[in-house]
């Protein structure tokens, strides 16, 4: 499967999850569009990445990971080019940062990060955890929301973290 095949397949089910945490939240239409649209997008800027970095089976060095972390800023790039919404751009942008402030590219914490990105943060980071990839082992459902819920207030939102897992559980 080529990089692009696997963002695709990725960036679907991203955009699920994140459509099932909108209706758990009673989002308007117009939001949910613009959400899904960022939500399928949000790794976009991964197809300035060489895919030997990608495509890596070990840890990344730590030049490998600034040229990987470059590729938010490269989202937003194509975003803007493109000539969508900022909510869409700053989404992308910033669907890397935490929500303790530790996270790229600026370091944003809590409500001060745009809350489609900390939606999607969820959603991309459950969908990455369930299934395998050519550096790591799928997690189980079980085993993964465990991880979402030890995560809560460190790296993401505690309040969507709570209505997700509810979410999945049902």
């Amino acid at each position: 499967m080529t990089i692009e095949q696997e963002l695709k397949k990725h960036h679907i089910r991203t955009a699920r999850l994140c459509e099932e945490i909108a209706k758990g939240l009673n989002m308007p239409y117009n939001d949910l569009i613009n959400l899904l649209l960022a939500a399928q997008l949000h790794d976009i800027g991964k197809l300035k990445v060489p895919e030997k970095i990608l495509m890596k089976p070990d840890k990344l060095t730590e030049k490998e990971m600034e040229i990987m972390k470059k590729h938010t800023v490269w989202g937003y790039e194509k975003i803007k080019e493109m000539k969508m919404d900022d909510i869409i751009a700053d989404a992308v942008l910033h669907h890397h940062e935490r929500y303790n402030g530790k996270g790229y590219p600026e370091g944003l914490k809590g409500n001060d990060i745009p809350y489609f990105a900390r939606i999607i943060t969820i959603a991309d980071a459950y969908d990455v955890m369930i299934n395998e990839r050519v550096y790591k082992k799928a997690l189980s459902v079980e085993e993964a929301l465990k991880e979402l819920i030890n995560n809560a207030g460190t790296q993401f939102d505690p309040i969507l973290i709570s209505l997700f897992v509810d979410k999945i559980n049902k």
